[in-house]
């Protein structure tokens, strides 16, 4: 598996990954990158958080992302775990993390998305996605930089048309 770091208007760039997935039952090493499912973070989270140097969490399309709430100031990462690229619900439980509960560390995608998606998660306040050797990444790359105008407001930077016309830049 890959990381690439994702940046509106920017190529999409890989990146080494310090981050470990904990199996069932493993103990986390101190001073460690972790990562845990949800359901086992909300049964251990005082020994993660006390443990590791820095804690993630991974999040299914089934889990209620308010329940996370109480921890986001503490979490660096949250790996947003895409079952099949039908399921939109990790967009949106990645804009309530950014927008209503303020997650300022790591969006990360990751499982059943294709490049076409890039912008969507991208404006959703996705910061990186991990993906196999098979992802097409100059395809991902060429999304990214395709879609110079924007019709809605969202988290990324980039303005929306009605601004651009109202400032006598847009068409």
């Amino acid at each position: 598996m890959a990381v690439l770091n994702l940046a509106p208007g920017e190529t999409p760039v890989a990146r080494p990954d310090p981050w470990v997935l904990l199996a069932d039952g493993e103990a986390p090493t101190v001073g460690a990158h972790v990562i845990v499912p949800f359901a086992r973070f909300k049964v251990e989270h005082n020994e993660l958080l006390a443990k590791a140097a820095a804690v993630g969490v991974a999040i299914g399309g089934a889990d209620v992302v308010e329940e996370l709430a109480p921890w986001v100031a503490r979490l660096q990462l949250v790996l947003l775990q895409f079952g099949v690229f039908k399921d939109g619900r990790l967009f949106t439980s990645a804009r309530l993390l950014r927008e209503r509960f303020g997650f300022r560390g790591d969006l990360r995608a990751t499982g059943d998305f294709i490049p076409d998606q890039a912008v969507f998660l991208l404006r959703s306040g996705v910061t990186s996605l991990e993906v196999g050797e098979a992802f097409p990444v100059e395809t991902l790359a060429r999304v990214v930089r395709a879609y110079s105008v924007r019709y809605q407001r969202a988290l990324d930077p980039q303005p929306v048309i009605i601004d651009q016309r109202l400032q006598g830049n847009g068409a």
